[in-house]
């Protein structure tokens, strides 16, 4: 996938952007016009997070929806995967989602949903990246309107075709209800829980009271008020997660959740305060829909390449099938639309379940990590002891050119010449007892090394030639 040459980043995740720099109101515009003209007028779910800059582009997405003749389903401030699952709901042609998901607080960007709940895909992301390089180059040559609805870039509406604007403010409960029908909500409220939860000041502050109001527990959520000014980073990572710790020792707490401002991904600490890894919020996931099915031989669970290899190893205890993708959530997703797969996800604390949207929800996999602890009346640490356990390492280096990629992929590829290497993504190196995995990011400016191994020391060792 291509991007511009400015610090806007387009990919299979969206585009992204430094609000004010790279990214403006009118880019958002152009990007809006361009969605509209590719799904000539349809419907279109609209959900946002709480990011400062949302505002600002909101206005402009509305606008370009409207002048291409768009039915606008005005969902509010959501996560992404309710968006997701109410463009399935709401039998909607495709949705928008204004996030920046994990990055920092002077990002935002849109994320582009499929009529079938999903993100585009890279070819379909390439359609939208090739017209808005065209557009652009249009607009360079003081092109008029007419030259640019000539062009079949962009098309607007006449007047009596202009679009409207509707409002679904029940989203956040339909969505926590699509999640509930598939959990034993009596034996959760049974159990008596003790849950400490940061919403990071994002979309969760909005859904997770309604969960945990239907699920009977009094949870203690921190960075409670959604109002986009993150008081933490707002990536799920252990080193930002200090004021969960805190809280979850101070509480006495069973088990704390942490979320990112668009409530995809989901970090979990356990009674100690202590953060298992977000590759273990899938694994165990994971573990428990295997553990409970009745018949979990031959069932798909997919997930990508940087993901723990305790995935696997746990697939296999119970005679499942792992799918393994590229990097980027549509590709799990499109993995996961087969008859036989029941669950997956990204080892960034992603969990999809299929039965419920093909997102990645946080909301979903709280649900069903507290159904796992009441059912097996045990702490999370006793949870974490029952699947491999591997230490993984992580590393980034700011590098956008194609020839600087090109150069650390090539890097890894001399330095490891003779092992094993799956070139789906990047360079993955496999090893009997580890794994290396170098690659770009879908999101940021960046080249990402993750490492896998027994211990810290030796996946450390993998990352030290190459980095």
């Amino acid at each position: 996938m291509k991007t511009n040459p400015t610090t806007l980043k387009i990919t299979v995740a969206g585009i992204r952007g430094r609000m004010g720099e790279s990214l403006t109101p009118t880019v958002a515009l152009d990007f809006a016009e361009i969605f509209g003209t590719i799904n000539q007028g349809g419907r279109i779910v609209l959900g946002t997070e709480t990011r400062l800059s949302t505002p600002a582009i909101k206005a402009a997405v509305i606008a370009g929806l409207l002048a291409t003749g768009c039915h606008i389903i005005d969902i509010g401030i959501v996560s992404t995967p309710t968006t997701q699952l109410m463009v399935k709901h709401l039998k909607a042609d495709g949705g928008i989602m204004i996030t920046a998901s994990h990055n920092p607080i002077m990002w935002n960007g849109l994320k582009f949903i499929s009529s079938e709940g999903i993100f585009f895909d890279e070819a379909e992301m390439q359609v939208i990246f090739d017209k808005y390089h065209g557009l652009q180059q249009l607009k360079t040559k003081a092109s008029t309107v007419e030259a640019i609805t000539q062009s079949g870039l962009i098309h607007y509406a006449s007047i009596e075709d202009m679009g409207i604007l509707d409002t679904f403010p029940s989203a956040p409960q339909v969505h926590i209800d699509s999640i509930l029908k598939h959990v034993n909500v009596d034996l959760i409220r049974q159990a008596k829980l003790n849950v400490v939860v940061d919403a990071c000041n994002g979309a969760a502050a909005i859904l997770d009271p309604i969960l945990f109001e239907a699920l009977g527990i009094n949870a203690i959520i921190i960075n409670s008020e959604p109002n986009g000014r993150f008081t933490r980073g707002p990536e799920p990572l252990p080193e930002n997660l200090g004021a969960l710790r805190e809280a979850v020792r101070k509480q006495g707490a069973d088990i704390g959740f942490a979320q990112d401002p668009d409530a995809d991904r989901l970090a979990i600490v356990n009674e100690l305060g202590d953060p298992i890894g977000e590759d273990y919020t899938l694994v165990l996931a994971m573990q428990y829909i295997l553990k409970n099915h009745p018949n979990p031989k031959g069932k798909i669970v997919a997930t990508n390449l940087s993901t723990t290899r305790a995935f696997d190893d746990v697939a296999k205890q119970y005679g499942a099938r792992v799918v393994h993708t590229k990097i980027g959530e549509v590709n799990v997703s499109k993995a996961l639309m087969h008859p036989d797969a029941i669950v997956g996800g990204e080892g960034n604390g992603g969990v999809i379940i299929p039965a419920i949207g093909l997102g990645r929800d946080s909301f979903a996999g709280i649900t069903f990590i507290l159904e796992y602890l009441a059912k097996e009346k045990c702490r999370v640490t006793d949870l974490v002891k029952t699947v491999p356990t591997y230490k993984v390492v992580k590393a980034r280096k700011d590098l956008s050119s194609p020839e600087e990629i090109a150069e650390a992929l090539n890097k890894t590829r001399t330095f490891y010449k003779g092992a094993t290497m799956d070139e789906t993504d990047g360079v993955k190196v496999i090893f009997d007892d580890a794994w290396l995995h170098v690659r770009a990011s879908n999101t940021e400016p960046i080249v990402r090394y993750f490492a896998e191994a027994k211990t810290l020391e030796a996946a450390q060792k993998l990352i030290d030639p190459i980095f």
